[in-house]
């Protein structure tokens, strides 16, 4: 039997049970899922195949997202799995594990792409930096933004394939942008603000405020530069203002 038979029946059996149930279909991506989920009743939907706790893991469930964002929306969410921040190899997804900058850059991706956050080390013994990284409120807002908009990937300048950047509109005007790094070298970014909408000729550009470091990103004649760290990231709050 076809499986989105099986989820419509059961999104249809809880949407009646008589309870506030959230639904969260898992079928592992397998099935064209994100072709058909949405019609089933589901909250929230895996799209990819069980996270491990190492760097390639992150790396490819990432790249794995790319012809996924269309079909993410409010009251179906895309569910890129469980967060493995602060597992640091332990546990039954445990491999190699991740540094702190890793789990860092992790968890902003996730947060920005707009996945279910979900807490997948051990909240009993985590360390102050696992917890810091977890609680930053600006990512957690930048997640949760009512409007729940799909994130778009920039082309950036000489970007290539493993130096990302995304950029969402956010529900009161402002943008949210990020910069990945996913090599193990330090890198440059570059980002001409035409691709957000904001050509100099509009006469704004952005006022943007880095969530981790709280520090300020100048433009320069419509371009933005970010250096990053290997496997580093930087995500920005960003307010449309007067040039």
């Amino acid at each position: 039997m076809p499986g989105k038979y099986l989820y419509r029946r059961m999104g249809i059996a809880l949407e009646n049970c008589g309870r506030d149930i959230l639904f969260s279909a898992c079928s592992w991506g397998a099935d064209q899922t994100h072709e058909w989920i949405k019609e089933t009743g589901a909250s929230m939907w895996r799209s990819t195949g069980d996270i491990f706790d190492s760097w390639e893991s992150i790396k490819d469930l990432t790249k794995q997202q790319a012809k996924l964002h269309p079909y993410h929306s409010v009251g179906c969410f895309n569910d890129m799995d469980m967060l493995v921040v602060g597992m640091y190899g332990k546990g039954n997804v445990g491999l190699s594990g991740c540094n702190d900058v890793q789990y860092r850059t992790h968890y902003s991706i996730w947060a920005l792409f707009g996945s279910p956050l979900m807490i997948g080390c051990d909240i009993r013994n985590m360390n102050e930096e696992t917890k810091k990284i977890l609680e930053n409120k600006e990512l957690i807002a930048i997640n949760q933004d009512p409007l729940c908009r799909q994130p778009i990937r920039l082309d950036g300048i000489w970007s290539g394939d493993d130096v990302l950047i995304y950029s969402r509109q956010l529900s009161n005007g402002d943008l949210a942008i990020g910069f990945f790094n996913l090599k193990d070298e330090s890198v440059v970014a570059n980002l001409n603000l035409d691709e957000v909408g904001l050509p100099m000729s509009t006469g704004k550009t952005l006022q943007m405020k880095e969530v981790w470091t709280g520090e300020d990103l100048p433009s320069l004649n419509g371009t933005v530069r970010k250096a990053l760290e290997p496997y580093g990231c930087a995500v920005y709050r960003c307010k449309v203002v007067d040039l």
